[in-house]
């Protein structure tokens, strides 16, 4: 009977070191579970949750309420749209300067070349102008048949001219001579010229000078 009961706690003895091995073992794997779950949390051990870049408060924004959180922002987000346009519109005024600033220098060369043209208009004027006086006189002295082949022949608008610069009595006869219809066309120019010149013209086309003889 003593033999039994010494056997059996021997027995439960065992058992018990086994279960409490088992037991520390257990618990250990139970705390490096622990310790890989606290790792991986995201807080840095601390236990504590860190907060999302955007949940950060910005200067200015301490002390805030989140609407106006949200209102700063909106208002900053407005400000650099409103910094963007600006620098665009003051890109474009200085491209619309430098145009300004080269089309001024175009027109100023364009004007320097008509003011050119004009002057060299001007003397080839004068220069035509001094020549008809001159070849006014030559004519005024020829006799009028000679003048009159001389006038058919050259351009109309200065035919005018010189009819204009002699005598009217001449420039009368000077149309006798002349073709009908060459006289005809003189006549015609002869609108802005003096009443004298005007009559002898229509009177010699009319027959009361020498035209169609």
């Amino acid at each position: 009977m003593l033999l039994s009961v010494s056997f059996l706690l021997a027995a439960g003895g065992g058992g018990g070191k086994k279960g409490s091995d088992a037991g520390a073992k257990e618990g250990g794997d139970g705390d490096k579970k622990a310790e890989k779950k606290g790792d991986s949390g995201g807080d840095g051990g601390d236990g504590v949750q860190r907060p999302l870049p955007w949940e950060i408060p910005r200067e200015g924004e301490l002390g805030c309420e989140d609407e106006e959180i949200l209102l700063l922002r909106d208002l900053r987000l407005r400000a650099r749209e409103l910094d963007r346009r600006e620098t665009v519109l003051e890109e474009r005024e200085a491209a619309l300067r430098r145009f300004e600033e080269q089309t001024a220098e175009t027109l100023d060369e364009l004007q320097g070349v008509r003011t050119e043209i004009l002057k060299l208009l001007e003397e080839q004027q004068e220069a035509l102008a001094l020549r008809v006086a001159s070849l006014a006189k030559v004519v005024d002295g020829m006799k009028a048949k000679d003048a009159a082949k001389m006038l058919a022949g050259i351009e109309e608008g200065v035919a005018l001219q010189l009819l204009q610069r002699i005598k009217a009595k001449n420039a009368g006869k000077i149309l006798g001579y002349m073709p009908p219809e060459r006289a005809q066309k003189l006549a015609e120019g002869m609108t802005e010229l003096p009443p004298d010149i005007q009559k002898a013209a229509r009177d010699a086309v009319n027959g009361d000078g020498k035209a169609g003889k």
